[in-house]
């Protein structure tokens, strides 16, 4: 079964296309060649394709690599414009922020962010609260908050919702597990077994409830937790699987195994602001 690709294999991949030559790639990443070719090789056993056709010492792009390369681009050009909103995030030097987020969006992405701005913008203050995935819209509907982020959103006239990017489910499981050899895992794997898991109620919970009712497959809450890093703490007590989205599991993964979920389901992280006249400090990161 194949395996993700990690961001590194593939600025790698792009690196090599767009360079022509394993030395130039190099270079431009500052890497030593051998390393570019053993990192190209991963890749390929990964996904399970032939990335590079290689004759007389020359590397030269397969149909299938060819096929992924406006993805690629389309994740640089993703990366480019979180880095431009951070550069106006960075520009707002006082004043006052409310912010509302969903508690894994809250303690990624924004406290990384709000970190940087504390040192970049001390005048600034930022005010953030956590709220569950319905409530971030209406607070900022309703002038509670500037500035909301959250999943999927529905639409709603009163707000504007602004794609920041994207995170996919994944399966999380006490190290020694038996269902860790499996290279992925999906609802019927988990069928009956005893999960940490999410109510139908929040954004996650509908999702795996969708996921599992299309598989057949009996979604069996053991320990019902309402935010992700408590299901990662608990699964790496031993207390049971659980299915959750990886945005936050990049810092935790010390007590458990993490698998991709098949199918594969994407989730869409949003910015919300006030449609009428939202305020600089709101809108700053979003240029």
């Amino acid at each position: 079964m194949a395996l993700t690709l990690s961001l590194r294999h593939i600025e790698i991949i792009r690196a090599v296309l767009r360079a022509g030559t394993l030395t130039s790639a190099a270079r431009q990443l500052a890497v030593s060649q051998p390393g570019i070719s053993r990192a190209l090789r991963n890749a390929e056993n990964r996904l399970g394709l032939t990335l590079f056709e290689r004759r007389s010492g020359r590397l030269y792009p397969t149909p299938e690599v060819l096929a992924l390369y406006p993805d690629i681009e389309k994740i640089y050009a993703d990366i480019e414009a979180v880095q431009l909103n951070a550069a106006d995030l960075r520009r707002v030097r006082g004043g006052r922020l409310s912010v509302v987020a969903i508690p894994s969006i809250a303690a990624t992405i924004l406290a990384k962010a709000i970190g940087q701005l504390a040192h970049i913008s001390p005048d600034l203050r930022v005010t953030l609260r956590t709220v569950l995935n319905y409530e971030v819209i209406e607070n900022v509907r309703a002038g509670n908050a500037e500035l909301g982020f959250t999943f999927d959103v529905a639409t709603n006239p009163a707000v504007t919702a602004t794609e920041i990017g994207q995170t996919r489910l994944v399966c999380i499981l006490p190290k020694g597990h038996p269902l860790a050899t499996k290279a992925s895992l999906d609802a019927r794997d988990l069928h009956e077994l005893p999960l940490v898991s999410f109510s139908g109620t929040l954004a996650i919970g509908a999702i795996l409830d969708k996921a599992f009712s299309e598989s057949g497959a009996t979604r069996r809450i053991g320990v019902e937790v309402g935010q992700t890093f408590l299901a990662c703490a608990l699964v790496s007590a031993g207390a049971g699987v659980a299915g959750v989205n990886e945005l936050i599991i990049s810092d935790l993964r010390h007590g458990f195994v993490v698998r991709p979920y098949r199918p594969q389901h994407v989730t869409r992280l949003y910015a919300v602001t006030r449609t009428q006249r939202p305020s600089l400090a709101a809108t700053a990161p979003l240029r």
